[in-house]
């Protein structure tokens, strides 16, 4: 729900419960009022009717008196009048239903509790000669209670209409309120995707001292935030452009380099058939071998880094490559005394959509990590199977492992959990991994190798079936 409807809705059920508590409390008031004017007319006719009982009483005058009652409780609607000696017996009673005259009267029940449609009051009197006596009257309550119903259908009626022009009010000013913090929350939303897009809020001079402070501190924010994300982005530039000059002018003399290594190593004076500083050779072409990695994969990450898509896509049978990339790095591992198994299944793999160098120096990358880390007389394992609609390619190892807590952070650029087994490494060939990998829509990931060792594994989307040989 849109943030004015919410608002919209909310300042309609404030309004209302407040009508309804403003009709509610009037309509009680009134009740009150009708309740308290009645037993104040009741305790006065009861004064009245009091004075009569005590002058006729007084004279003895019972059947006078007798037909005093039957006129009032004819013209006034009363329902009862009794008086009664101090025995309580019955000396002059009337009323408008002859069964009423055996009532027993609930004097001093307050007029809110009546139950039974008669109000009841009464006092002493004076009865001359036969003492002290008790008169009582009941008033009926039915046309109080009609004229409180109606007291009540007219609050309601009037509780309706406000509540509607109230709800409607309520509604439009919620929705006013709600679209003008909806239109600042975009414009703030905007600045934090695309600072540089950023455009000045204006008040218009109608939100008072408060609102256009919080404008200008807005726009100074927002100039701000602009103003750095074009400076960082052209600094990004220039490291980007820089990075790839230094790295384009390394390839030519590290060329030069490796050239000349070979060609001192094929001039080396040999006695016994043995070389001299043998050793060092080796050091000198593997360390050329490992800088010129690292030139290839800044190069290559940069490239990326610069192109949102692929440039190129074929049809790529990751099988395949596992086989060219374990026969490459079988004579590498042979040397450092490990064992190099490929492991395919019976039913070869559909192909992958994607660019095939790319992919290939993926599983260069992870097959060289292995070597790397793997001790002689270890294992290195290339694994390459269906997985649903993916094709799922692993590289094990028994090497250390990586350590659980550094697993969420390996594929991050220049990261170096252990510097002292990651000589050479400059943490890019697993920022490039899942770099390509993310490129071409997959998931590449880290676990645990069986016995003992580090597993890595990517998935790339099929593309179809496997082709068959004609």
């Amino acid at each position: 729900m849109r943030l004015s409807h919410r608002l919209a809705l909310l300042f309609a059920l404030f309004g209302s419960l407040l009508v309804g508590g403003l009709v509610a409390l009037q309509v009680e008031s009134a009740r009150g009022e009708a309740y308290a004017q009645t037993e104040r007319l009741g305790a006065i006719a009861l004064e009245a009717m009091r004075a009569l009982v005590q002058v006729q009483a007084r004279r003895g005058r019972y059947i006078e008196l007798g037909r005093r009652f039957g006129d009032l409780v004819r013209k006034a609607g009363i329902a009862t009048i009794v008086v009664r000696d101090r025995r309580g017996r019955r000396l002059v009673g009337r009323s408008d239903e002859a069964s009423l005259l055996s009532r027993a009267p609930k004097p001093g029940r307050p007029l809110a509790e009546v139950d039974d449609g008669i109000y009841d009051v009464a006092a002493p009197v004076d009865l001359g000669r036969r003492g002290r006596g008790t008169l009582e009257i009941g008033f009926r309550t039915a046309r109080l209670q009609r004229r409180l119903r109606d007291v009540a259908a007219e609050g309601v009626g009037a509780g309706v209409a406000g509540f509607l022009a109230l709800a409607v009010a309520a509604w439009l000013i919620g929705t006013f309120a709600g679209e003008r913090i909806e239109r600042v929350v975009d414009r703030v939303d905007a600045l934090s995707r695309d600072p540089e897009s950023f455009r000045p809020l204006s008040d218009g001079g109608q939100g008072g001292a408060e609102v256009s402070r919080l404008v200008r501190a807005f726009n100074r924010m927002g100039a701000s935030l602009k103003a750095e994300t074009a400076r960082r982005r052209e600094l990004e530039a220039e490291k980007r452009e820089l990075s790839a000059m230094l790295v384009h002018d390394l390839k030519t003399p590290l060329t030069v380099i490796r050239s000349g290594i070979a060609l001192l190593s094929d001039a080396a004076t040999r006695e016994g058939g043995r070389r001299e500083h043998a050793r060092t050779f080796e050091l000198l072409e593997m360390s050329a071998q490992r800088l010129q990695r690292m030139v290839e994969d800044v190069l290559q990450l940069a490239k990326l880094e610069e192109q949102s898509t692929l440039q190129r896509l074929d049809r790529v049978d990751l099988a395949e490559l596992a086989r060219g990339c374990a026969k490459d790095f079988a004579l590498v591992a042979a040397d450092r005394k490990q064992s190099l198994a490929l492991r395919l299944p019976p039913d070869a793999p559909p192909p992958v959509r994607g660019d095939p160098a790319l992919l290939r120096r993926v599983l260069d990358n992870l097959v060289h990590n292995a070597v790397e880390h793997t001790p002689a007389g270890g294992a290195v394992a290339i694994g390459v199977a269906a997985r649903g609609g993916s094709v799922e390619v692993e590289v094990c190892d028994s090497g250390p492992g990586v350590p659980p807590e550094a697993r969420d952070q390996v594929f991050r650029k220049f990261f170096q959990k252990d510097v002292k087994r990651h000589v050479g490494n400059v943490g890019l060939g697993l920022a490039l991994c899942e770099k390509v990998v993310s490129r071409h829509g997959g998931t590449i990931g880290i676990g645990d190798a069986q016995p003992r060792g580090a597993r890595f594994y990517f998935t790339v989307p099929a593309d179809g079936p496997a082709p068959t040989d004609a």
